[in-house]
């Protein structure tokens, strides 16, 4: 497995991440065509950074970062991995190899959401908005393996909800993690 900046590769790995978009992010927070997920492609590239893995010519995944708050706070946007090469670390990689370069850049935090538009969480399908604190605490996952906890596992931790940004019931998770040396 090859790591490599996406923003480098030829045509092909390009057009091979949008189709990861396109066929691993369902409706609402996915990308419904080819077009859409070129482009959010280029805006990655254009605005932060692409890191991909590569089995040979084939794409088994890809991360994308851009920066915010004057480049203290990065978000992980997106996070992709084909159905074939899942559970087998590229992820986990892929995560680390941008925690590596932010710092590099100077970040201190990266964030990222995770969308439950599926009812996968605790926090789907309820009024968040009664107590979110309590609802943040008593988090949990429903048996389906949201990513929120493939995130904990690499240190992420949850900063907040963005109750229906997916419509009604469907939050945001958003997590973040300190990727400074303190």
């Amino acid at each position: 497995m090859d790591l490599v900046d996406v923003a480098a590769q030829p045509e092909a790995v390009l057009e091979a991440a949008a189709r990861l978009l396109v066929s691993e992010f369902a409706a609402p927070s996915g990308w419904p065509d080819q077009a859409s997920a070129r482009a959010e492609v280029a805006r990655v590239i254009r605005e932060g950074l692409a890191r991909g893995a590569l089995d040979g010519d084939q794409l088994a995944g890809w991360v994308g970062a851009v920066p915010e708050y004057h480049g203290h706070v990065w978000e992980l946007h997106p996070l992709v991995v084909a159905p074939e090469y899942r559970r087998r670390g590229i992820g986990r990689l892929l995560v680390a190899t941008v925690e590596q370069e932010v710092r590099r850049r100077g970040a201190v935090t990266l964030t990222l959401g995770t969308d439950d538009d599926a009812g996968m969480t605790s926090l789907a399908n309820v009024d968040l908005y009664v107590d979110v604190p309590r609802h943040i605490r008593e988090l949990r996952d429903l048996g389906r393996d949201h990513p929120f906890l493939f995130y904990r596992r690499l240190g992420f931790v949850v900063t907040g909800v963005m109750p229906d940004a997916n419509g009604l019931g469907k939050p945001d998770i958003y997590m973040s993690k300190r990727v400074c040396d303190e």
